[in-house]
């Protein structure tokens, strides 16, 4: 998974599929002419591709809207829209029944805190296995999800580890699973001595250039915060993928 062209033409390792977007932060879409550059690259090398898409304000719909369109016209084989936002969920349904679409892992609601892990040793079968599963995999959930399109979940590799008796199709992300995203990103003129940390500026995307690493003593692992979402890291794979139905892994080599 990229979201920045450069490291994407950097990849030399092999895979089959290219994710490239970004899931946070609509500031970060992806530009036309980057997706094209893209596309090009991994038809180059036999890749098939899939565009992440983030959650989005009624603005960053329209530039959603724009790059699918533009992406459409020249769809290449294989070409999949993973939608964390039901806004566009709702409009790629309505306007582009035919698209292939993952819903993402900010819509796929599993419990993610690592604080989890403080207490599951002593939280009796049940209470574990609440933990470990997600809604998403509700039977009348997994029929609403179909009829919009929705092919595949997308899931954060969670520390306390994951359940499934049914359920779509599901791809796994690694070695970085997301714990909480927000708007109000702390990043944001953080370079400037004066940062007030609860104020909204202007952004210039210091995200790309540092993250924070955040610990405390309650929390089991550190968390790093890169831009507006907080992430830790998990290298440690679930033993059995096909018993959960889990099809794909969708390695992260930075954060995202």
């Amino acid at each position: 998974m990229f979201s920045r062209l450069g490291e994407l033409q950097a990849w030399e390792d092999k895979c089959d599929r290219v994710y490239f977007g970004h899931e946070f932060c609509q500031r970060l879409i992806p530009s036309g002419e980057s997706i094209r550059q893209a596309i090009d690259h991994c038809a180059e090398k036999g890749w098939q591709f899939s565009l992440i898409t983030p959650f989005v304000t009624s603005a960053g719909i329209a530039v959603v809207q724009e790059r699918i369109a533009a992406l459409l016209e020249h769809a290449p084989d294989g070409l999949e829209i993973v939608v964390n936002d039901f806004g566009v969920l709702n409009w790629l349904h309505r306007e582009h029944p035919s698209v292939t679409i993952a819903l993402g892992r900010l819509l796929t609601k599993q419990k993610r805190g690592p604080r989890i892990m403080r207490i599951a040793d002593r939280l009796p079968r049940n209470a574990r296995a609440h933990f470990q599963r997600s809604n998403i995999d509700a039977a009348h959930l997994t029929a609403f999800l179909t009829e919009m399109g929705v092919q595949r979940i997308e899931l954060d590799n969670i520390l306390q580890g994951i359940q499934r008796d049914s359920g779509m199709q599901a791809s796994l992300y690694y070695p970085y699973a997301y714990v909480s995203t927000t708007r109000l990103c702390l990043l944001m003129n953080g370079e400037h001595p004066n940062k007030n940390l609860r104020s909204i500026g202007t952004c210039h995307r210091e995200c790309r250039r540092y993250d924070v690493t955040l610990t405390h003593a309650d929390m089991p692992v550190p968390l790093k915060l890169h831009g507006n979402t907080q992430f830790f890291r998990n290298d440690k794979l679930p033993k059995d993928l096909a018993a959960l139905n889990i099809t794909r892994l969708v390695y992260e080599p930075h954060l995202p």
